[in-house]
Formats: structure tokens, sequence, C-alpha cells
């Protein structure tokens, strides 16, 4: 074991809250230490909640000024059906209400369309549809959303370890003094700090467990459909058959369905999605967009939200709400932990957990999170096709890196591989991905999906990920064994999501494709 790193703050948890609270400390001068089991994650943003509404649109606003280059508008029809529960008029008054909100976040108020201008807009909506409203909304790439944390973190002195499992916390008495871990290559370290925090989110009571501390949340299982183009024009709500509200979002070239809200009492390593939850989702869109089932998905993703405890509430009740708890009455001071919350608050709760940390060093500095750009923000880009020509790139593509690296585009593209794509239902060149792996911690094939959008497309990774694994390979020094195990790896993992959503032939295509990688490799 190498001899203990020390450090003012330890972060556990490299989600977009943990992310969010080591790059707000390192911005007031603190030093950090973030880790992260896995790889800088993909937070899941919460339902909608009347509670929280203000501040969630409020924090939503910094993040569209702050993260231009990663947030994109969605409009919203919500059509209303006859037998709903609430009827067109009382779908516009909640509306009113809720566009009393819109400016915080730069968005504009509602539109009550007709049914025949509902129809005009969105053909694909149901025929008996009477009416509709709708909402501007604005969507964030959580994956991008966290590393531009990460990466601001450590440009201002924080380190950042992903791939990095926190075994056991350091204890002097009744005082968290730091944490153990064990690296992506096996070895066990220890750093100390005078203050841990445990921004694990659904990890948060094991965590808490190892200070002895105990904090109960009550998880909840959510799962997407995703299908590799759009298929409708706007993005729609519909109700689910227990009276739950479910969304459509279609995005440039996507299309997300989701999420269902569960109780989840299962390993949280390990979380499945079942056949008969695809179908909840797709029953319920059915009714309001009949031609659904006709449209072929490319996988599912699950997550599990962090969710605090309520007894008796049915799951898509449960409140958004956070709370940041100092453990000190517990008997485990130095150990803080934020627990609860949405993506839409996450720049809020890592200010307010910040200044608890800050009170206890009786470090003072203002918090600069609320108009500090993010990495990629600093400046205007210029046009996509002008780069691109620059470049040797489609325009497409240049659009693609610069949603992901804002102003930093070019200098991406710096390379002599700029112009030579790895796949190109998902544009993204050899440079880009070699500079994820070089300059952004892409260790695994599935880093490289997170980063960088890596068999996010319609061939879902059978068209690039051998090329992707060379291209990785090459600057990892990965012998050709290693590069057809990750590979290989990869596919097995990407099977997890695409197995719900395969029909007969989907099958047999994905036998045959695993069949051909395995040949190649023989």
């Amino acid at each position: 074991m190498s001899a203990p790193s020390a450090h003012d703050v330890c972060v556990i948890g490299g989600g977009v809250t943990g992310a969010g609270i080591a790059r707000d400390l390192s911005l007031r001068g603190l030093s950090v230490l973030l880790v992260e089991k896995g790889d800088w994650g993909g937070g899941t943003t919460g339902r909608f909640d009347w509670d929280t509404t203000r501040l969630s649109t409020q924090d939503a606003g910094y993040i569209v000024s702050n993260a231009r280059n990663m947030v994109y508008q969605v409009v919203f029809i919500i059509p209303v059906l006859p037998y709903d529960r609430n009827n067109i008029e009382r779908m516009e008054t909640a509306m009113e209400v809720y566009d009393r909100f819109q400016p915080l976040k730069h968005a504009h108020p509602h539109v009550r369309l007709t049914a025949e201008e509902a129809r005009q807009v969105e053909p694909g909506l149901a025929a008996d549809v009477i009416g509709a409203v709708t909402m501007e909304e604005w969507g964030v790439d959580p994956h991008r959303l966290v590393f531009a944390n990460v990466q601001d973190a450590i440009a201002h002195g924080a380190r950042a370890l992903n791939h990095t499992r926190v075994t056991d916390l350091l204890r002097d008495g009744g005082k968290v003094i730091g944490v153990r871990y064990r690296g992506p290559d096996g070895a066990m370290s220890e750093a100390r700090a005078k203050v841990v925090v445990n921004a694990a989110g659904p990890w948060v009571p094991e965590i808490s467990r190892m200070a002895g501390a105990t904090v109960h949340l009550r998880p909840a299982k959510g799962i997407h459909i995703v299908y590799p183009h759009r298929i409708s024009n706007f993005s729609i709500s519909a109700e689910s058959i227990d009276g739950r509200d479910l969304l459509m979002v279609s995005h440039a070239g996507f299309t997300l369905l989701g999420t269902t809200d569960d109780d989840f009492y299962g390993d949280l390593d390990s979380v499945d999605v079942l056949e008969d939850e695809v179908d909840y989702l797709l029953q319920a869109f059915e009714r309001v967009f009949p031609s659904i089932r006709s449209y072929r998905p490319v996988r599912t993703t699950t997550g599990v939200r962090p969710t605090l405890f309520k007894w008796r509430r049915y799951e898509d009740e449960l409140s958004r709400r956070y709370e940041v708890i100092d453990h000190s009455p517990d008997g485990a001071d130095g150990f803080v932990t934020i627990a609860g919350g949405k993506l839409s608050m996450y720049r809020l709760m890592a200010e307010e957990t910040s200044d608890l940390v800050c009170r206890k060093l009786g470090h003072q500095a203002p918090c600069a999170t609320a108009t500090r750009p993010l990495p990629g923000n600093e400046s205007d880009v210029e046009p996509a096709p002008e780069l691109g020509r620059r470049c040797g790139i489609t325009a497409l593509a240049a659009m693609k890196l610069q949603s992901r690296h804002g102003s930093n585009a070019a200098a991406v593209l710096e390379d002599a591989r700029s112009g030579r794509m790895v796949c190109r239902c998902e544009p993204i060149t050899e440079a880009e991905l070699a500079h994820a792996a070089r300059q952004e911690q892409v260790r695994t094939l599935a880093d490289a999906f997170r980063r960088v959008g890596l068999a996010a497309g319609p061939c879902a990774g059978g068209a690039c990920v051998l090329r992707a694994a060379a291209v990785i390979g090459n600057e990892l020094g990965w012998s050709a064994s290693q590069r057809f195990d990750a590979a290989r790896e990869f596919l097995r993992g990407a099977w997890l999501g695409r197995a719900p959503v395969l029909g007969h032939m989907g099958w047999a295509q994905e036998e045959m494709a695993i069949g051909t990688h395995r040949g190649l490799k023989n």
C-alpha cells in the first residue's frame, strides 16, 4: 500500500452531485479528492415536483447559461383525450401557473392547441385527441455535464479517480479522517481528509454505514426505451394505465421513452430491465401515439434514483427534495452526506453541501458556480459548417463535436486523424476518440459511450466497436487480444439493455453480430 495522500476534502461519488461538489470546493481554493467506483456517471433526472419547482427552474437557468453547448430545447405537446382525469381547461390552468417559472430558465410560456392544430403539428397523435397544450423545457447531455464538472475541478487542482472503489473510512475515535480505496489496478491506497463527503447517490446508505451512521433512502428504479432516430416532431406527454405521467423526448437523432418509477430492493450494482416494464411504457404511449410499436428501439437504459425515504407514498409521488446531513451528532465528525434531489438542482445541492464543508473547515470563500461557465463555454462557438470544412468533417459531425466540447471542439481535432470517422451513424472521429482516451479518463469502451456517444446510433456498436477498440487500444497500449476482449466485454454489457426490446429477427441479428466478432478474433 502506497503512502496516504492528504486533502482538505474527499468526495465519494462521481455522479453529477459529487462532481459538482468537487468543482465548487476546488473553485473555493480547497484541496479535493474525488473518487468514483465506476465511470463518471450519468445521473438520473427526477420527476416533475411542484414543491421544488421554483428552486429547480432557477438552477436550470444557471445550467442553460453556463453549459450552453450541452443543453437543447425540448418542446412538449401534452395531448388531452376523452375521459382523461384532467380536461383541457384544467391543463391550461396548471400551465398558466407553471408559466410563472419559465423566465427563470429562459423558456417561453405554453400555447393551447385545438385538436386539429395538435394533429397538424404532430400527425402521429391519436385520432380522438380533443386538444393539447405545449410546454417548453431544456434537455442536457448528463454524461458530458458530469465530466465538464470533473474537468473544471481538475483544472483547479482536484484529483479525480474513476474506477476507484472506497472500501472503508479511516477513523480516529469519533472522527472520520479519510478513505481507503481500491484503484483500477487492484492496488489499495489511503487518503487523509479533514472532511469526507458522501455523495454516492443510491449507495449513500452503504457509505454511511462505514461511518456508523444511518441514512434512509427509498430507491426508485426507472427505465427508458431508446430509439436511434426521431419518431415524432415534438416530445409528448402520456398517462400510464395506473395514472402516472410519462414522457417521450425526441431530439436530434434519438428518441427517449420513459420512465417507470418503482420501488427497488435488489442489488444496486445489477439492475435489469424486464419485458413487462417495456410493455408498460409502450401501452401508455400507444394510447396517444398509436404507431409506437412499429418503431424499432435500439436499447433500454435503467437507473435507480436516490429518493429520500417516505412511508405510504406511491413511488411517483415521492418528493425530489434533498437533505445535507452533518453526521457529527451521530459520532462521525468530519463526515457529511448529501441525499436525494435531482439533476436540475445539482448545482444548488453542491453549493449547499460545499457551504457546510467550508463552515466545518473555517474556510471563507464564496460560491462561484452560478455564474462561472463550464469548460467549452468560455466563448462562442464558430458555425458548425465552417468548423467542418476547416477540419475535413461533415457539418453534422462538427455539430455533435461542439455539443460535447463547445468552444474547445477545434482543439480536439488537432490530429492527423481528424477527418477519419469511427462510425457514421453516430458521427465520431478517430481524433475525438483518441482525445477521450488521452485527456478524458476513458479506460473502457463503455466509458467512450458515455464520453463521446460511441455505439449510440442505429448500429449499436456492430459497425464500429472493433475500430473503436483499435483507436483506444493504440492510446492505452492494448494488445490485439485485449482489443478483442474489450469489444466483447462492451457487446456483452450492451446486450443487457438490448435483450428486452429485441424481437425474433432482432435476436437472430444479435447472434449473427456476436458470432462475427468471435470469428474475427479466432
